[in-house]
């Protein structure tokens, strides 16, 4: 079976910084549940990143925004007749709850920002080669630690932005699941259409067509054209035809 990549492609820069925030909690889960010494500095380096982005001031009222509008088109189908509510009702009790409790939550990622261990290392991990072991001793000995105890520790740091994580989770699944994939074919390798107001768009291609996507636009008008690796350049411009399928979300 030919493999399929999704490739995703933000068109304005809220979806951007919500498709980075999920990179890193995918990562961050995935750190989580390894051992070594080198996927526990990984955990830390993806774990700063993250609150670096968070620390955004914007970040809070734009998944408030988007969640209550997930909530008024939910109504709004449920008044629909062919619409289950059964379906309908448990995704819009989520919707409320992530409103609510966002609401109530301080600024994201605070208390690990406070966090009396994670403070300074974070101060260290922001400087080239600045987790050394004469910096920053403290962390050579927690590495130290039994590994059920390290793992312990990372499940409580991550128990503190599962808010974030869901909520997010939940507003990028609605906005996928608002777009379906159509067939298209890029006539040598390049497609482009308006963007009436989409915010992501979604390129399910094959593995076997030996190239890859890329996309310039923004939320008025895009263009995607399929690459292909080259040793002399780098990539390079595909000259064939190439059959996808695109979702405009």
């Amino acid at each position: 079976m030919t493999a399929e990549i999704v490739y995703e492609h933000p068109l304005n820069n809220k979806i951007r910084t919500y498709l980075r925030i999920e990179h890193l909690f995918t990562q961050l889960s995935a750190l989580g549940q390894q051992g070594g010494e080198a996927q526990q500095l990984s955990f830390f380096t993806t774990l700063f990143a993250l609150i670096d982005v968070l620390d955004r001031s914007d970040i809070k009222p734009d998944l408030l925004k988007d969640l209550e509008r997930c909530e008024s088109q939910l109504v709004l189908w449920s008044r629909h007749p062919s619409v289950s509510d059964q379906k309908l009702q448990p995704l819009l009790q989520q919707a409320l709850r992530f409103q609510t409790e966002l609401l109530r939550a301080g600024k994201l990622a605070q208390a690990l920002k406070e966090d009396k261990f994670l403070a300074p290392l974070r101060q260290r991990f922001a400087l080239p080669g600045g987790c050394c072991y004469f910096d920053v001793p403290q962390l050579q000995y927690w590495l130290s630690l039994p590994e059920a105890e390290q793992r312990q520790q990372f499940n409580d740091w991550l128990a503190q932005l599962a808010l974030t994580e869901q909520a997010l989770a939940f507003v990028l699944n609605f906005i996928r699941q608002r777009g379906e994939f159509t067939p298209i074919e890029a006539e040598n390798g390049f497609f482009q259409q308006n963007a009436e107001q989409y915010e992501l768009l979604r390129i399910k291609y094959s593995h076997a067509c030996c190239s890859f996507p890329t996309v310039s636009g923004n939320r008025y008008r895009y263009a995607i054209r399929f690459m292909q690796l080259s040793e002399q350049d780098g990539r390079s411009a595909c000259a064939e035809s190439v059959q996808f399928q695109l979702a405009c979300c």
